[in-house]
């Protein structure tokens, strides 16, 4: 695989490099609705999560995308990894990057597994200690079971993100064949869905590693349009990716035709099914266009409908809230489809979005203590008060966190701060050692 330098690899957030004519900050602002989605669908989805004695309607729950948002983060991992590693490989670039990656990540994730802690203190200190070094996974690793910590399940797709971190350095290296890469996984999560006893767990990374794979691909070999187009039916595409999500139609149509998987991992085979929707998202955005791209953006459009339809024809529209909702989303999106809406729209998002890895990894620990320490609870205006001040905290303390905290661990990290300190040591030795010379040569 070969990557076309056009951004030099620096230590700053991987979301902060508005300035480079090659990056779109409207990114940003998808990640941080990403993130709301997530957190939202926790709060309002999971019965009592944030309220012990009163929870929503569950329809409020079908307004976010938690595990379709979850998989397009893959999508804008792999893209911006990238957008930033485009040098040679060498010694020098893997460390310079396994760097910047643990400066990013290690940090803010060790807070969050100490939130956890407090938050369900009663948590078994083997299942600690596996996910303070990311390897916590719903599933089991052959017969050995290490779960996300209880106090931050949402942690678990920080192990696929490790992994696929790691498995880039080989790819950089390497450098094999996108196909080959595209192929290997596809096999490997089609085996898991049909072969139960398969371990789920590597299918499951396989699964995954095919999202993660696609923003790598977007990023190096599919240049930004000098035609971008700056307006698009946003709206409508954001409603598709909620109507993808609720729908699960991959599922469907896998259980529909007898191969049912009771047993598949957390992210599978019948995912795939979110991932144009996810491309077409970061390809408009970004104005990377493509030889088919009109079939992609057709191709998002028929597989809600179709199932919108399939439903329809099989009377179960109203059995589920999830199919109902998924096919109010569906409905408003065909009629959306004209109403074109600048991507800038997004750069509101963009404090979400640098603040959307901590906020990701500390609003339900922060939720799990408001659940136990609120005092109002078990009303409608509890609820919204309580829900109020867990957004609150919860902002605050990711902003704290990412733009206080974060920039002074970079900088402590940094060539010119290590030069600082080690400068005045490196011309003391210098000295010593000239004096030394010279003592030499006069004797």
């Amino acid at each position: 695989m070969k990557m076309n330098a056009k951004i030099e690899p620096d230590n700053r957030s991987d979301y902060s490099l508005e300035k480079n004519s090659s990056y779109d900050s409207n990114l940003e602002g998808i990640r941080g609705l990403a993130a709301l989605s997530v957190a939202s669908s926790h709060v309002l989805f999971l019965k009592n999560f944030l309220d012990p004695t009163y929870h929503p309607n569950i329809y409020f729950g079908y307004l976010a995308a938690a595990h379709s948002a979850v998989l397009l983060f893959f999508v804008l991992s792999g893209y911006v990894i990238g957008l930033t590693t485009t040098k040679e490989f060498s010694i020098y670039q893997a460390r310079n990057y396994i760097l910047r990656r643990y400066i990013r990540i290690l940090p803010i994730y060790l807070i969050a597994i100490c939130l956890a802690v407090l938050a369900k203190p009663n948590e078994k200190l083997n299942i600690v200690l596996g996910n303070l070094f990311f390897l916590q996974n719903f599933d089991k690793y052959f017969s050995f079971s290490l779960p996300p910590i209880a106090g931050d399940a949402a942690v678990w797709s920080l192990n696929y993100e490790i992994l696929y971190y790691l498995v880039f350095l080989l790819v950089w290296w390497l450098r094999p064949k996108i196909l080959d890469l595209f192929l290997s996984a596809l096999l490997i999560s089609v085996l898991g869905w049909f072969l139960p006893l398969f371990p789920q767990f590597i299918a499951g990374y396989a699964s995954g590693w095919i999202f993660w794979l696609s923003g790598l691909l977007l990023s190096c070999k599919v240049q930004p349009s000098s035609q971008r187009e700056s307006f698009f039916p946003l709206i409508s595409y954001i409603l598709l990716f909620h109507a993808t999500n609720h729908f699960f139609t991959g599922k469907s149509i896998l259980n529909g035709l007898g191969f049912p998987n009771p047993v598949a991992s957390f992210v599978n085979l019948s995912d795939l099914t979110t991932l144009p929707i996810c491309i077409l998202i970061i390809c408009e955005i970004t104005g990377r266009y493509f030889s088919g791209f009109i079939y992609l953006r057709l191709l998002c459009f028929l597989l809600p409908i179709f199932h919108l339809l399939w439903i329809i024809l099989q009377s179960d529209i109203f059995q589920e809230p999830k199919l109902v909702a998924a096919s109010l989303f569906t409905i408003f999106a065909i009629v959306l489809t004209k109403y074109y809406t600048s991507a800038n729209c997004l750069r509101k998002m963009i404090f979400m979005g640098r603040i959307s890895y901590a906020f990701y990894l500390l609003h339900m620990p922060i939720a799990i203590l408001m659940h136990k320490y609120f005092p109002w609870q078990g009303t409608v205006l509890s609820f919204l008060l309580g829900l109020l001040i867990w957004l609150v905290i919860t902002i605050s303390l990711s902003s704290f966190l990412e733009l206080v905290i974060q920039p002074k661990i970079k900088y402590y990290f940094s060539p010119s701060f290590l030069l600082e300190i080690l400068g005045p040591r490196k011309m003391a030795v210098d000295t010593v050692s000239i004096e030394l010379e010279k003592g030499v040569k006069s004797n």
